[in-house]
C-alpha cells in the first residue's frame, strides 16, 4: 500500500474490481475512519465509495453514516456491534454490481450499485484505501490481519462476466480476461459455441486480440507457443464447425511463418 503526497490515507498500488477484502479493526473511543473501495487515489470520494468505520461518539451517526454503511449512499440494515477498544472483523465483498458488508460475521449492508442514486457511474475497479483517523488528537484506528481474495484472477469467475447485460460489467470482465491471457482461451472457445450473442462477440474478439498479440515479432517465443498450445487444445474439442474453423484461422495466423 502507498500513501499519496500530502495525504495520510493509505492506498493499494494495485487496482481491484471484484474481491473479498478482510481485516480486523480497533477504534478508540472517538475513532473515525473508513475503507475506500474501487477508487482513484487522486479523487477517492468522487470515483469510489467509503465503507464507514465510526465509534459511537456522535449524535449524527445515523444508519447512513455508521460503521458498515456505504457512507452517504446506503444505510446499514443490521447495526453492527460498535464497542470501542476491542478488535472487530470486517469483510467487504465486491461482486460486480453487488457490494456486501459484514461485521463480525453478520451482514450489515447489501447494495446493488445499479439501483443506488449517485453510484451508477462509480468506478467498478480501483484502489483500496484505509482512511486516516480524523477525530481528536490522540484518538486512533488500528488495523491488522488484512487479506484480499481477488476474483478477477479466476478464469471461471471472469468468464461469467461476459454474459452480463450491463456493458460496463462486460468491459470490466474483458479487461480481466485479457490480463489473465492464455488460461482464458478454453473458456472463450466454449463461449463461442453457446447461443448467447453478447458472450459470443466478446469471446471472439478477445481470442483474436490474444492471438494477434502473440503473433507480434516482439512476443517471446514461449508466450506464442503457449497460445498455440491452448488454441490447439480447444480446437480438438467438440465445438461447432464455425468455432473450429475460427480457431484454425487463428492458429494459421500464429504458425504462418
Amino acid at each position: 500500500m502507498t500513501t499519496p503526497p500530502n495525504s495520510s490515507d493509505l492506498f493499494t498500488e494495485e487496482w481491484y474490481g471484484n474481491y473479498v477484502f478482510k481485516f480486523e479493526y480497533l477504534l478508540s473511543e472517538v475513532g473515525n475512519s473508513g475503507v475506500l473501495i474501487r477508487c482513484d487515489p487522486e479523487n477517492p470520494w468522487g470515483t469510489g465509495v467509503e465503507v464507514q468505520l465510526l465509534a459511537p461518539w456522535t449524535p449524527y451517526r445515523d444508519d447512513l453514516h455508521c460503521t458498515g454503511s456505504l457512507y452517504g449512499y446506503v444505510p446499514v440494515h443490521n447495526r453492527p456491534d460498535e464497542t470501542t477498544g476491542i478488535w472487530h472483523e470486517m469483510e467487504i465483498r465486491c461482486d460486480r454490481n453487488v457490494i456486501t458488508i459484514s461485521v463480525d460475521g453478520e451482514i450489515t449492508t447489501v447494495a446493488n450499485t445499479d439501483t443506488v442514486k449517485g453510484m451508477e457511474e462509480k468506478f467498478l475497479e480501483g484502489a483500496i484505501g484505509f482512511q486516516s483517523n480524523h477525530s481528536n488528537e490522540g484518538e486512533y484506528a488500528k488495523f491488522r490481519n488484512v487479506s484480499i481474495q481477488n476474483f478477477d484472477i479466476d478464469p471461471e469467475y471472469v468468464a461469467r462476466g461476459f454474459y452480463e447485460k450491463d456493458v460496463r460489467l462486460r468491459e470490466q470482465a474483458y479487461r480481466s480476461a485479457r490480463s489473465i491471457g492464455v488460461p482464458m482461451i478454453e473458456h472463450l472457445a466454449a463461449m463461442m459455441s453457446e447461443e448467447d450473442i453478447i458472450a459470443y462477440a466478446g469471446a471472439k474478439k478477445l481470442l483474436f486480440d490474444l492471438s494477434a498479440e502473440a503473433s507480434s515479432p516482439d512476443t517471446p517465443k514461449h508466450e506464442r507457443n503457449s497460445v498455440i498450445k491452448a488454441l490447439k487444445k480447444s480446437s480438438r474439442k467438440s465445438y461447432s464447425q464455425e468455432v473450429s474453423d475460427y480457431l484454425d484461422r487463428l492458429l494459421a495466423m500464429l504458425t504462418s511463418d
